[in-house]
């Protein structure tokens, strides 16, 4: 994320679409009289952070030198910034790009992924909807009744609160704690099933390593979706991109659930295999938002009956 420091030990993080001025509604808002009530803006572009005078009285400074009205100018770290007669300095010490968050409409506060899956409301342990990005880029919103695709400045109600949603930048970096990390795609899944189908143990194998995990309710979900994909892949006219999937309604008869406790379900199963080092667990289970199909969104599946 990029980060926005003033001389006075002050810093905010910077929105995709930043807006400097006395307006109540700017994310850098500056009493100084000086400061026009719209004064200029610092917005991502894709591929870096761009700053723009939006016609200010008394100017916008870029290292010292006014900045042309109207004109877009590409900021890098170390970039200072003035705005107006205001004595503060602003220095850009991190340009990278925006995070993706839900900001609450009714204090502002920015809800960021965790995880990579934004959980609201936050302030519950088992959330109303999970926001997550897909492999292909799409934004996915996941709740009991409803799974749809996100667009930006969408508004989404979770709870008694109502939030809007920011995509961030289209692309994310992998930081260096994660690389080391495998992803729903890389790892196996090896299942062991009693059988009267009362116990199932399931296990992650990764580059060797074997780590087992301690079954839960929703390990009984993973497995029913795990079949589903290994009948699929039993069948050689099928392209790999059709394996597995599987309609809501037909699935909640298969478990003989709810919309809520499948979405809960899922949410605690992507928590479980993050807690088990696995990145990127909002793809342990792939969803379809327009037919309202899902599927488990590990290929390498082994069912063993004990």
């Amino acid at each position: 994320m990029a980060i926005l420091e003033d001389d006075l030990g002050g810093s905010c993080e910077l929105w995709p679409d930043h807006l400097v001025g006395r307006a109540p509604d700017s994310a850098l808002r500056l009493e100084d009289a000086s400061v026009s009530w719209r004064h200029a803006s610092l917005r991502w572009t894709g591929r870096g952070w761009e700053l723009q005078d939006l016609g200010s009285l008394n100017g916008t400074f870029l290292n010292g030198q006014r900045v042309e009205v109207g004109a877009r100018v590409l900021l890098r770290t170390g970039a200072r910034l003035r705005f107006g007669e205001d004595a503060r300095e602003w220095t850009i010490t991190d340009a990278d790009p925006p995070e993706a968050a839900a900001v609450a409409l009714d204090d502002g506060a920015r809800i960021k992924p965790q995880d990579g899956i934004i959980a609201l409301p936050p302030e519950v342990e088992e959330p109303e909807l999970s926001i997550y990005r897909q492999s292909d880029g799409r934004w996915i919103a996941e709740g009991a009744d409803r799974v749809w695709e996100l667009e930006r400045g969408e508004i989404v109600l979770a709870g008694t609160r109502r939030f809007r949603f920011e995509p961030g930048a289209a692309v994310y970096a992998t930081s260096a704690s994660m690389q080391h990390r495998p992803t729903p795609g890389a790892i196996a899944l090896e299942f062991v099933v009693s059988r009267n189908e009362e116990q199932v143990d399931l296990t992650i194998v990764h580059d060797g390593k074997r780590t087992s995990l301690r079954p839960r309710a929703h390990t009984y979900l993973l497995l029913t979706l795990a079949r589903l994909r290994a009948k699929d892949q039993q069948e050689a006219s099928l392209p790999a991109s059709s394996h597995g999937w599987v309609g809501q309604a037909q699935l909640l008869k298969m478990l003989a659930t709810t919309p809520a406790q499948l979405a809960l379900d899922i949410y605690r199963a992507r928590r479980q295999f993050n807690d088990a080092g696995v990145v990127d667990s909002a793809q342990l289970v792939e969803r379809r938002a327009s037919s309202r199909e899902l599927r488990l969104g590990v290929d390498a599946i082994s069912v063993q009956v004990a």
